[in-house]
């Protein structure tokens, strides 16, 4: 019955002719649908092409230092030791130069949270093997903490301390031969 009446009802209802829409108003049509996919699009390209010049454009150092003090080095301090290894040095990493990075861990005794900052970041350089020399101001001190380090550390400037590191584990540095050769090319420039 109901169908019947509805029959009745739509008995001059005729269908609307197809709208047929312009090249503008069919590209504002699948605009108003798709921009938000198309922003989203957009910013994971942004997002991955970053990372991507980030990864490609990152430099690896042939060898890394740890300074470990009380006082920051000066930059004089640093482009020197950074001069004298990459003089003596070789290109271990294969990118055609050779790269020096001087790490430094500070123990400020005036603010505790930074010589903890400072101590996490070195024991995680310990950890992960990153650097093979040390230059330190109290070298006993450092053994005593955390017996790292080969006994043959020598005094170098400014009350500082040229050491390197031991491995007692499989674990050792990366380009291990070359931090070797390096170390006794620096025992020979300065003695």
């Amino acid at each position: 019955m109901a169908s019947e009446y509805l029959k009745w009802k739509y008995r001059d209802v005729q269908p609307d002719e197809p709208v047929v829409l312009t090249k503008k108003q069919r590209r504002q049509n699948w605009w108003h649908y798709h921009k938000r996919h198309v922003l989203i699009a957009a910013a994971a390209v942004l997002i991955a092409a970053d990372w991507a010049w980030n990864v490609l454009s990152q430099v690896h150092p042939d060898y890394q230092i740890a300074y470990v003090g009380s006082a920051p080095l000066t930059e004089e301090d640093e482009t020197r030791w950074e001069t004298r290894m990459t003089a003596l040095g070789t290109d271990c990493n294969g990118d055609g130069r050779v790269t020096v990075q001087i790490n430094q861990y500070l123990s400020v005794q005036e603010d505790a949270m930074y010589t903890a900052a400072a101590n996490v970041k070195l024991l995680a350089d310990l950890d992960g093997r990153e650097s093979y020399f040390f230059l330190l101001d109290d070298p006993e001190g450092f053994q005593r903490d955390y017996e790292v380090l080969q006994e043959d550390w020598f005094p170098v400037e400014n009350g500082l301390y040229l050491a390197r590191r031991d491995f007692w584990e499989d674990r050792t540095a990366e380009h291990m031969e070359e931090c070797a050769c390096l170390w006794k090319r620096l025992l020979e420039e300065i003695s």
